[in-house]
Order: C-alpha cells, then sequence, then structure tokens
C-alpha cells in the first residue's frame, strides 16, 4: 500500500509594517518561530512594504527559508501602505457591552476572570493569568499567559505595548514561544487568527 503524504503547508505572512530590509528580516525569523504548522516543505508567501528588492536581497530571503526547509511560493512586495491588510480587523472587531478596567500591575498567581473585554494598566507578569470571553488589551508588558476569545470567539484580538508571553491562547488556538527563545519586543503588537492560527503582527493604526 503507497505511503499517504501530507500535503506541505502555506503560510502568509503580512511584512507590510516594515520600513526596511533588515527589518522585514529580523521580523521574518520571528514570525517564523512563532507561527504554528510551520513544518519541514512549507511554502511561504509574503507581502512586504520595502520597496523594489534586488535580486541579491530575493536571493537571500529563498536562502534564508531553506535553511529551515522552507520554500518562498510568492513575494508581493507594495511600495504603498498595505491599507487593507492593516487596518481590516476593525470591520471585523467583536464587540461586548462588558469591558473590565484593571488598574494595576497583575503578579505571579494572579488570575481574572471576565465574559467581556479586558484593558489592563499596567503589566501582566509570568504567574499570573487572563481569560477573557472578548479582546485583551495590556498597557504594559504582557508576559504571563492569556486567553481572549474564552467562549469560541476567532475574531477576538490580544494587543499589548510588548507582547513577550508564556502563552497565548484565542478560542481554541494556542501558542507559545519556543523554549530557550529571548524574544525583544520594540513596538505595540497584536495576535489574531489568520487562517486557521494565531499570528503575531506589529499594530500599526
Amino acid at each position: 500500500m503507497a505511503a499517504i503524504r501530507e500535503k506541505p503547508s502555506e503560510i502568509h505572512l503580512n511584512l507590510s509594517a516594515c520600513n526596511s530590509f533588515e527589518d522585514m528580516k529580523r521580523e521574518l525569523e520571528r514570525r517564523l518561530t512563532w507561527t504554528q504548522d510551520c513544518s519541514w516543505g512549507s511554502r511561504i508567501s509574503i507581502t512586504a512594504k520595502t520597496g523594489k528588492l534586488t535580486l541579491k536581497q530575493t536571493q537571500e530571503i529563498k536562502t534564508f527559508l531553506a535553511e529551515r526547509g522552507l520554500r518562498l511560493h510568492d513575494l508581493l512586495v507594495k511600495n504603498e501602505p498595505y491599507e487593507e491588510e492593516e487596518n481590516d480587523f476593525f470591520e471585523n472587531f467583536s464587540h461586548y457591552e462588558e469591558t473590565a478596567l484593571i488598574c494595576r500591575h497583575l503578579r505571579s498567581g494572579n488570575k481574572f476572570f471576565t465574559n467581556g473585554n479586558v484593558v489592563i494598566l499596567g503589566d501582566i507578569n509570568p504567574g499570573a493569568e487572563i481569560i477573557a470571553g472578548g479582546n485583551i488589551l495590556v498597557m504594559g508588558s504582557l508576559r504571563g499567559m492569556v486567553h481572549a476569545g474564552a467562549s469560541g470567539d476567532e475574531k477576538a484580538i490580544i494587543v499589548a505595548y510588548r507582547l513577550i508571553p508564556t502563552q497565548l491562547r484565542i478560542a481554541d488556538h494556542i501558542t507559545r514561544p519556543p523554549d530557550g527563545e529571548v524574544v525583544v519586543v520594540d513596538s505595540p503588537e497584536m495576535a489574531r487568527i489568520r487562517s486557521g492560527k494565531v499570528c503575531i503582527e506589529k499594530l500599526k493604526i
């Protein structure tokens, strides 16, 4: 009986918030460590806004992916901001009547649950936990565990000034940073569901 080969996954990465080729490379490496289902042989499509890429730069991206067992499927470079991709989450944004406001840091062992949205004016430290039926906004560093859309809302989002969680959950989807990985974040970021998996992207409004 012939072996059944699993079809390689196809992953699209929007890097249009990057303003230079070097920023694009750094963000590409970070996204690939976060993206789930990025198995050997996966095909990667990239949308970028870095101006016209040279052949050398394009080949550099291909080599970078090939070293990780990945293949560049498509590279779309835009010279103008990709507004539809960056802002389309506002059109499908889930709204909740209830929004909880927490004006303090959450330390290890602290847990908080709400059926609606939650806004934290402070940090979520490792060992702290937030579960929300709606969206989660952290006006500080998110280093603990958060679960947005806990009632099954895949449109829920997680936004933080510094997104460095021990674990992220949106509806039934889970992601976490690789063990031993040191992540440096220097701008606000957003987590949301794209194509059935949690994606992390820079927040640009």
